[in-house]
């Protein structure tokens, strides 16, 4: 095939090379988020193999009569065990040998418990002391939702999960030889905290889920049933300010290139959620379904113990949180909301736009309901006069997807949230077991979304990333009279404006190439010289080159025929951004993976070549 002969002047291959030129002045005043395709976080972990069958032959029991199965478990179903005190003695116990912990390394043990006739739950894990097994204990009282008793070197805590269940969990650093246990006592009297209590025959308390990881708090539960688990997620990851983004596939790690967006404000004040979820809340329980709001419940796409668990009343089939505080609009406005959702127990949520007027009555909600089983988006619905223009659902590992959705203001309209709410859960005996988990939500003016924006307490802004090259370092490669532009580029979502510039810093001498419907486009003394025009905007990566010489301009599209002018002019330039150069707005909106400049104007067929 006929490929350029010439070597180019200019050969940025963000993709492959993951740097920035030195030639290139680049600004961002803010952090900005991004995937670098190697950095994975600790998700779920459940280091027990048996974590509900208590009757397994991987469970000890001392003093414990045969584990009676059967029992209603918080999930709603009948996995849960009652573990019954053989004879009046010392507690009963039922543990795990053979566990081992890295010494000076943090780790958290739990379990649901719920009291029986007896009302206390000991935890215990083990070490050596002097050559000696040494238990160290924490009490809970299952009947007043207390930690009775704890050793000095744990960190315990017990949370209520209703229907009389109780999550307790102990985190504690490994020190020699530790064996980590887990022991869990039936107890009928506090004991202390370096032995168990006596405890009278019959004594019975119910379990449930028990977990061990290697962190420093507990998470969210994960079953297990003959293997531990541990998963890892991708990490979202935050740039200094002023620092590039090369971005990469979330899921395949494949390197995007380089990450340009245009300046955006994530609206929502709290983005990452708040317990409070009272009308004083920055989130509101509008249709109070919602139990309660837990934040810190597990990993989120940032890799931190720091996602919310919106967990439901009894039997509730829709309901939710919605943004307490909006933001003024227009007629016309466009808006797109995103958030990061998780199944638990449910897996189906109803994600919409709260548009009202200003004495707050309802006028629109436009909605998109999004399946996290399996990753879909089942269906969009308009209301009010109001439409979802747009929408999407992206995988980000381990269960999380991004949903997205855009819709655009009408009359009536004054103020605009978003709302959060299940749709069509299970039935659950539980009160309150019912769940999944949210993170990172964004409210921003525009037509499509952008990388993620965490507020608190207050709205934030991620500044513009521009991106150019001026003075000696522009004209050592460019060539006035003629040349050819080659890029590799794909945008975030439709927009004409996206674009890569040549210019004097005005409008009025200019040469760009975009992935819009002007592919090409040449301006001189204010004059248009070329328009190329395509019909489709392409949001894929697109490659494009571009021939440019007086009266012989052409620009050949993924292998297609070029597109010719053969009348205008060059103008005069002296930089290239990633923008539209003299201003700061039409930034490319999406990913640089190559571009390159060569100082002759190729032919068209190697213009062509070069795109396939």
């Amino acid at each position: 095939m006929n490929y350029p002969q010439i070597k180019p002047t200019l050969n940025l291959d963000f993709s492959n090379t993951k740097t920035l030129d030195p030639r290139i002045n680049f600004r961002r005043g803010t952090p900005g988020a991004y995937y670098d395709g190697k950095t994975y976080a600790k998700a779920e972990e459940n280091l027990i193999s048996y974590s509900e069958d208590f009757s397994n032959a991987y469970w000890n029991k001392v003093r414990i009569d045969a584990p009676t199965p059967g029992q209603s478990s918080p999930d709603g179903q009948s996995t849960a065990y009652l573990l019954t005190q053989t004879n009046d003695d010392t507690s009963g116990v039922v543990y795990v040998n053979g566990l081992t912990g890295n010494i000076g390394e943090e780790y958290t043990l739990s379990v649901y418990a719920k009291a029986g006739t007896a009302s206390f739950l000991g935890i215990a894990e083990e070490f050596s002391r002097s050559g000696v097994n040494t238990k160290a204990f924490t009490y809970f009282d299952l009947s007043s939702d207390e930690v009775s008793l704890s050793h000095e070197n744990h960190v315990a805590d017990i949370q209520s999960i209703g229907d009389q269940w109780y999550r307790c969990s102990i985190t504690f650093t490994v020190v020699t030889a530790s064996v980590l246990g887990p022991l869990f006592y039936i107890s009928d009297v506090v004991g202390t905290t370096d032995a168990s209590s006596t405890v009278p025959s019959g004594s019975s308390i119910y379990v449930w889920g028990a977990q061990l990881e290697q962190r420093d708090s507990v998470t969210a539960y994960t079953p297990t049933n003959g293997n531990p688990i541990t998963k890892y997620q991708p990490q979202l990851m935050f740039a200094s300010p002023d620092q590039p983004r090369f971005d990469h596939d979330v899921l395949t790690g494949e390197s995007k290139g380089l990450l340009i967006e245009e300046e955006r404000a994530n609206l929502v004040q709290d983005s990452e959620f708040i317990e409070d979820i009272s009308s004083n809340g920055t989130w509101w329980n509008q249709t109070a379904t919602v139990s309660s709001v837990e934040k810190n419940q597990t990993i989120s796409p940032s890799g931190e113990v720091d996602a919310t668990k919106i967990i439901y009343n009894t039997n509730q089939t829709s309901g939710g949180l919605v943004m307490k505080y909006h933001t003024n609009t227009s007629v016309g406005d466009i808006f797109t909301g995103s958030v990061y959702l998780k199944a638990g127990t449910l897996d189906k949520v109803y994600f919409y736009f709260n548009a009202r007027d200003n004495d707050e009555n309802s006028v629109a909600s436009p909605a998109i309901i999004a399946n996290l089983s399996s990753g879909v988006i089942e269906s969009t619905q308009d209301s009010g006069g109001m439409t979802i223009s747009d929408s999407s659902i992206d995988d980000v590992g381990n269960g999380w997807y991004r949903i997205a959705m855009t819709s655009t203001v009408i009359t009536g309209v004054d103020i605009i949230s978003l709302g959060i709410y299940m749709s069509g859960g299970p039935t659950n005996s539980n009160a309150v077991y019912d769940h999944f988990f949210v993170w990172g939500a964004q409210l921003e003016a525009g037509s499509f979304a952008t990388s993620y924006i965490k507020t608190s307490g207050a709205s934030a802004t991620r500044s513009a990333d521009n991106a150019s090259i001026t003075g000696e370092n522009f004209s050592s490669w460019y060539r006035q009279d003629e040349g050819s532009l080659y890029s590799e580029v794909n945008t975030l979502a439709d927009s004409s404006a996206s674009r890569i510039s040549m210019s004097d810093g005005t409008s009025s001498n200019r040469i760009f190439i975009s992935n819009g419907i002007y592919p090409l486009y040449v301006n001189k003394n204010g004059n248009i010289q070329v328009r190329e025009e395509s019909s489709a905007i392409i949001n894929a990566y697109s490659k494009r080159a571009a021939g440019l010489k007086k009266d012989d301009f052409a620009i050949s599209i993924d292998g297609g025929e070029p597109l010719i002018d053969t009348a205008g002019e060059l103008p005069l330039v002296d930089r290239l951004a990633f923008s539209t150069s003299h201003t700061s707005d039409n930034h490319v909106n999406g990913h640089i993976k190559k571009l390159a400049y060569y100082p002759q104007r190729l032919t068209n067929e190697q213009l062509q070549n070069l795109t396939k």
